[in-house]
C-alpha cells in the first residue's frame, strides 16, 4: 500500500470518527431537551394549581360567609319574634338596637358574598384557561417526547452503522499510523488528521513553512503540523482532481 493510500485510509477513518462525535454530541443534548419539555409541563401545572387554589379559597370563604349570614338572619328572626313579648320600653329599645346592628352586619356580609361570587366567576374562567393551556402543553409535550424517542432511535442506528464502518476502516490503516492517530486524537479534541489547503493547516488555520508544503506535494512521507502537531497532508496530492474529459 502506497503512502498516499495509507493517508487516504486515515482520512476516511478521521471522517468516520468526526461523524460519530457529532452524533454522540447530539445524543448528549437529548436529556436537556427532555428536561426542558418536562419543565414547561410543570410550569403549566403550577399555573393551573395556583388558579385552582385561589378558586378553592374563594369558595371556602363564600361558604363561611353564607354560614355566618344564615346564622345571623336566624338570630334576627328570633329577636324580632321576641319583641312582642317584651314588657318594658327599655328592654324593647335595647333589643331593637341589637336587631339594627345585626341587620347592618348582614347587609355587609351580603355585599361581601356578592363580591366573592363575582370574583368566583373570574377565577373559574382563569382556571378553565389554565386547564386548557395545561392540556395543550401536555399534548405538545407528548408529541415532542415521541420525536425525541425517534431521534434517539435514529442516533443509535447511526452509531451502530458508524461503528461497523469504523471497524472496517481500521483494518485498512497502517498499525503504526493508527497508534499515532489515536494518540493525537485524544490530545487534539478528536481531530488528528488535517488536510493542508494552499499553505494552511485546516486543523489550526496556520500557515506551514514553504519547504514543508513542497514535501507534502510529493506525498511520500508522514508529516505533522509545526503548530498543532496533527498529521497533515496535501489535499491536492492525496485527492487530486479528476482529469477533464477529452
Amino acid at each position: 500500500m502506497s503512502l498516499r493510500e495509507k493517508l487516504k485510509a486515515l482520512e476516511e477513518l478521521q471522517q468516520i470518527d468526526l461523524e460519530m462525535n457529532a452524533v454522540r454530541a447530539e445524543a448528549e443534548g437529548l436529556p436537556a431537551r427532555r428536561a426542558e419539555l418536562e419543565a414547561k409541563v410543570s410550569e403549566a401545572q403550577r399555573a393551573y394549581e395556583a388558579e385552582k387554589g385561589r378558586l378553592e379559597d374563594n369558595e371556602r370563604e363564600r361558604r363561611q360567609v353564607e354560614s355566618l349570614l344564615a346564622m345571623e338572619r336566624d338570630k334576627v328572626k328570633k329577636w324580632e319574634g321576641r319583641l312582642g313579648e317584651i314588657k318594658t320600653p327599655r328592654e324593647y329599645a335595647a333589643l331593637s338596637r341589637e336587631i339594627d346592628i345585626a341587620k347592618k352586619t348582614n347587609e355587609t356580609q351580603s355585599e361581601q358574598l356578592k363580591t366573592l361570587a363575582a370574583a368566583a366567576g373570574t377565577l373559574r374562567a382563569a382556571v378553565d384557561q389554565r386547564a386548557e393551556e395545561l392540556s395543550e402543553r401536555e399534548m405538545a409535550t407528548q408529541s415532542d417526547r415521541q420525536g425525541l424517542e425517534q431521534a434517539e432511535a435514529e442516533m443509535t442506528r447511526r452509531l451502530g452503522e458508524l461503528d461497523a464502518r469504523r471497524a472496517e476502516a481500521v483494518t485498512r490503516v497502517d498499525a503504526s499510523l493508527l497508534s499515532r492517530y489515536e494518540n493525537i486524537r485524544r490530545r487534539r479534541a478528536g481531530i488528528a488528521v488535517s488536510p493542508v489547503v494552499g499553505a494552511t493547516c485546516t486543523g489550526c488555520n496556520r500557515n506551514i513553512p514553504p519547504q514543508l508544503s513542497i514535501v507534502l506535494q510529493r506525498a511520500d512521507s508522514v508529516e505533522t503540523c509545526p503548530s498543532c502537531n496533527r498529521i497533515i497532508y496535501s489535499a491536492a496530492a492525496v485527492n487530486p482532481p479528476a482529469p477533464d474529459p477529452a
